[in-house]
């Protein structure tokens, strides 16, 4: 077993979502109401707002329980503004938030460590030992998912989307969320990856991570 471990920036994983006019949004418990059609988003999971003439009522919200038909209760912020139904208003929900921090447990089929050198040697005319200029060392692994059932390829899209530009994440090639065991800060190195397709339903990941 290993364990990845990310914020969540990118390529957030969907649920439902709701578009219309008739939604509100109430300062004195701070949630959004309708009339109905607000059912289905789920406890702790997140929303996107838009499209409040407010500028607080609109940006990201974890939900704090199961939504009504006629309320979605958030616990982000205690500083929504009161504001009636009117405006053209959307709500996505996601399985998960931006910057938050969420782990993945999979097993891997590979996870080669691998060593790159880069360096100058210059040899002495009357021989001897050379002279060595060491620029820099850097640390790979290699990594390839054991299969990987098709409910479960958005969070890693999510994950890979995540670390794209750089950022860092940990990566713990023989541990589990239970009981660490090498947790190593990387990095992305793959400018790209592939989903290896095996049966109906699923997949091989492959990528490649350098060492901070």
């Amino acid at each position: 077993m290993s364990v990845i471990t990310y914020t969540a920036l990118r390529e957030f994983e969907p649920t439902i979502s709701v578009a219309a006019d008739d939604i509100s949004v109430s300062g004195t418990d701070d949630s959004f109401n309708a009339p109905a059609g607000l059912l289905g988003f789920l406890d702790t999971e997140w929303i996107l707002v838009s499209g409040f003439a407010n500028a607080v009522n609109n940006g990201w919200f974890q939900l704090d329980g199961n939504s009504t038909a006629t309320k979605i209760s958030q616990d982000t912020t205690t500083s929504l503004v009161t504001e009636a139904a009117g405006p053209d208003v959307m709500i996505q929900g996601y399985k998960r938030g931006i910057n938050q921090q969420y782990s993945i447990e999979a097993g891997l089929q590979m996870a080669d460590r691998s060593v790159k050198v880069a360096r100058n040697s210059r040899q002495a005319i009357g021989g001897g030992a050379p002279e060595v200029l060491l620029y820099r060392r850097e640390v790979f692994i290699d990594v390839r998912t054991t299969s990987i059932e098709e409910p479960y390829m958005p969070q890693w899209r999510e994950f890979l989307a995540s670390v794209e530009g750089g950022e860092t994440f940990t990566f713990d090639r023989y541990g589990s969320l239970v009981t660490p065991v090498e947790p190593l800060l990387v990095t992305l190195v793959s400018d790209s990856y592939t989903e290896a397709r095996e049966f109906m339903f699923r997949y091989r990941i492959s990528f490649k991570v350098r060492l901070v």
